[in-house]
């Protein structure tokens, strides 16, 4: 097995641990003693990554409201009476992600090196570190130390490189929740994958790899084979989206027949031709479009290895100026995620308004393959099937 990175870089909070409840509690005393209104567990959620300091001056912020500004007097005794508090309660709830200790075990049996590259303060970085992944010496644990910027400045990543005795770049790889972690891969000069789990809702990109849990994260850093079942007709025994439950039972009450495949997460136009060459057809790429008004919206089914060329999509369809459609829109109208948009997305209810685009070649070719709805599984389908029963009743452009 061939292990594709020689040092990966961890975030900490968001990534490794879970640290989010402790910190909360720890600023609302800050700001209890103060008289100050509290926040919510899902309002801190969006507050913390950039460091204490700001993370203390945001909750100030929050709840003076219309009172002003802290100063930084106020900041500073709020930062003191918070690490206090969380120093001495920084792991009453604090727990690893599961998974995450054994991920780490067998990186390191396997000879990869690690770090962790944090902007929470230096000593909590390394009680944290030390208290949950005693058995792994990692390279270095980097957190906030006075003189050294915070993240996403790429200084920590040449830090990391050096204390690694001056690894390769290339050989490197981010891991961490938050876009703040994939822009200091990006300026450091290194790979990036995103987790799904942490604080931050991380999106699909062509600039990183997503990762939706642990054994997903666990196969891009093995690197081993892209995984794809053998190909079965039955629907999974376990829906993992109300989409893809909803793209099955409509399969089964229009008589439609169809073979599926269950994959590690496809991403790549590689992972898609993987895909393809075990279910016997190319996978259709298909893309969420809108109008800068965002008011009208386009599913548009498109073979994988055409480029989509707005030009000439708009000129077809005799419409203004369109461009690809946000992730949240893309959730509340298509019910995918993304990086597994679909045009199977028709039978979603919000998506009734949603205008629906086959480019020629796709609507002639004799089978059509395609995500269910998940980047994780996909089926394949007679196109008669698609157009003449599923698509029913749906105006559909060619």
């Amino acid at each position: 097995m061939t292990m594709p990175y020689k040092l990966i870089l961890f975030d900490l909070d968001g990534t490794l641990l879970d640290t989010l409840e402790d910190l909360a509690a720890a600023v609302n005393h800050a700001l209890a003693v103060r008289g100050l209104p509290l926040h919510s567990l899902q309002e801190y959620r969006a507050m913390v990554g950039h460091g204490v300091r700001n993370l203390v001056q945001q909750a100030l912020e929050k709840s003076l409201d219309a009172a002003g500004k802290p100063d930084d007097a106020l900041i500073d005794a709020a930062l003191a009476d918070f690490k206090a508090c969380y120093t001495a309660h920084i792991d009453v709830h604090t727990r690893p992600y599961p998974g995450m200790p054994e991920l780490l075990q067998d990186l390191h049996a396997a000879g990869v090196r690690m770090a962790v590259a944090s902007n929470k303060f230096q000593t909590g970085t390394e009680q944290l570190v030390r208290e949950f992944f005693p058995g792994i010496p990692f390279v270095a644990i980097l957190g906030n130390r006075e003189g050294c910027p915070l993240k996403p400045d790429p200084e920590i990543v040449a830090e990391v490189l050096r204390a690694a005795g001056n690894a390769a770049r290339e050989e490197a790889v981010m891991v961490g929740d938050s876009r703040t972690d994939m822009l200091t891969a990006a300026n450091g000069g290194i790979a990036a994958i995103a987790v799904g789990w942490g604080y931050r809702s991380m999106e699909a990109s062509d600039h990183y790899r997503l990762a939706g849990s642990v054994t997903e994260l666990r196969s891009l850093l093995f690197d081993r084979p892209f995984y794809v079942s053998e190909p079965v007709s039955t629907p999974p025994e376990h829906p993992s989206t109300p989409l893809q439950s909803l793209v099955y039972e409509t399969f089964a009450k229009l008589a439609i027949p169809f073979v599926r495949v269950d994959t590690d997460p496809g991403i790549t136009m590689e992972d898609c031709g993987h895909i393809s060459a075990r279910i016997g057809v190319d996978i259709v790429k298909t893309v969420f479009l809108c109008n800068r008004q965002q008011t009208d919206f386009y599913l548009y089914a498109m073979p994988a290895g055409k480029p989509f060329v707005t030009r000439d999509f708009c000129a077809a369809l005799g419409i203004p100026r369109v461009s690809f459609a946000s992730a949240d829109k893309l959730r509340e109208l298509t019910g995918a995620a993304p990086g597994a948009t679909t045009i199977l997305s028709s039978v979603w209810p919000a998506a009734s308004g949603v205008r629906l685009v086959l480019d020629r070649a796709v609507a002639e070719a004799p089978e059509f393959a395609c995500t269910d709805g998940t980047p994780t599984c996909f089926v394949r389908l007679s196109t008669r099937d698609l157009l003449e029963k599923y698509l029913r009743g749906r105006e559909t452009i060619i």
